[in-house]
């Protein structure tokens, strides 16, 4: 295929170029990512993508978080821990109906996800995307979608503990529900033990080494 998308053009499917590449779904779905990380597309839900201008696009001079080693995956979470928390509360008190539909949505997808044996990880990151968009805070945004390669590589390694991804899913539909209330506090705590227990799966995973 030889075209060149125009500044505002929206993108066909997922599965379409999936098919016109003649690779997965799942392998489609992580380059849209990492081009979305850099500024070329935009992702709209229930909307499409679409090709962004250049003043969108990042350059070579700009921090890239997603060029650290991913290897130390308990300083990431450590980092989490103290940052993810206080975003679940100011999604709660600041997110907007639309935004916090969409945290709720991404929550029920990785359910379904789970439920029918398909890839869930792009539902796992929509969920904590659309909690830091809904700080309305922009830096707390753009650091999460930064990290986002590092947490992608963590949710694999922790992936690998038995009954770790159906846990997650359903602290994502809890947390979910908090910011739904409103419950600021609850939305907190909640993520605080979300977080607590993939600290407890990467224990397990070192241990076994």
């Amino acid at each position: 295929m030889e075209e060149v998308w125009k500044e505002g053009q929206k993108l066909p499917s997922i599965a379409s170029l999936a098919n016109e590449f003649a690779v997965s779904v799942s392998t489609l779905r992580e380059a849209i990512r990492i081009l979305e990380n850099r500024g070329y597309v935009l992702i709209e839900h229930g909307r499409g993508m679409f090709v962004r201008s250049r003043n969108y696009w990042k350059g070579d001079n700009q921090l890239e978080l997603n060029s650290f080693s991913s290897g130390d995956l308990a300083s990431l979470l450590e980092f989490r821990g103290i940052l993810e928390p206080a975003m679940a509360k100011l999604a709660a008190e600041r997110g907007t109906p639309g935004q916090i539909r969409d945290i709720s949505e991404a929550a029920s997808i990785m359910i379904e996800n789970l439920a029918q044996g398909d890839d869930y990880l792009q539902a796992d990151l929509a969920f904590h995307d659309h909690i830091a968009l809904a700080c309305s805070n922009e830096v707390m945004a753009k650091v999460m979608k930064g990290i986002s390669n590092l947490l992608l590589e963590s949710r694999r390694t922790t992936g690998r503990v038995p009954g770790s991804a159906k846990r997650a899913a359903h602290f994502h539909m809890i947390i979910a529900l908090a910011i739904e209330q409103r419950d600021g506090k609850l939305a907190k705590e909640m993520m605080n033990a979300h977080l607590e227990d993939v600290r407890k799966d990467l224990v397990s995973l070192n241990a076994e080494k």
